[in-house]
């Protein structure tokens, strides 16, 4: 996360939209270990999980023009890599069906019948997508919350670590975190 003296995302965007390729590796820097969480989270994989976050901030940087003024860059880098470890998701559960459709042709073949092969449930799906929207709204928050919240439940700080991180008192990091998840049930 960005110490209190970092340029903001926004000025880091426009500076990269100018071109200014070093301010794009700070946005990297800033970001790339809350979307590796996220990939590694989604895939169990360490490897399909670096692919995802190299080609998550292969696409950002390629489509950061097309970044709507207002929204966060966190928000936005984490829903691409999202939509990236759900299309893994996908390969990877039509590469599984293949195989247990092989295993299960062999066995029928074998046996003389055919056996039924279940649908994958979308359950998994509807949490992803409930998991982005808390996230678009996370990042839609002021400052102060989001960068609070980011640390709490992304970089997984206590309370007296994210005040030490901040310079603030702990008191003032509970009280914070307190509205702002007040913010983020509101609004959902």
């Amino acid at each position: 996360m960005a110490a209190q003296h970092d340029p903001p995302d926004e000025v880091l965007v426009e500076r990269t939209l100018n071109g200014d390729k070093e301010a794009f590796g700070l946005l990297a820097e800033r970001y790339f270990r809350m979307i590796s969480v996220l990939a590694y989270q989604k895939t169990g994989h360490r490897s399909d999980a670096e692919d995802i976050v190299q080609e998550a901030f292969v696409r950002a940087f390629r489509a950061l023009p097309s970044l709507r003024e207002g929204r966060k860059f966190a928000s936005w880098i984490y829903n691409i890599t999202l939509k990236l470890c759900i299309d893994w998701g996908r390969r990877r559960e039509r590469r599984d069906d293949t195989i247990l459709l092989d295993e299960q042709a062999m066995s029928a073949s074998r046996s003389g019948r055919l056996s039924r092969v279940q649908e994958p449930v979308g359950a998994e799906l509807e949490m992803v997508e409930e998991h982005a929207r808390v996230i678009d709204t996370v990042g839609s928050l002021p400052d102060k919350y989001r960068v609070v919240m980011t640390l709490r439940y992304v970089e997984k700080m206590s309370y007296k670590e994210i005040a030490q991180h901040l310079g603030e008192p702990t008191g003032t990091i509970a009280n914070r975190l307190h509205r702002a998840m007040k913010m983020v049930q509101d609004k959902l």
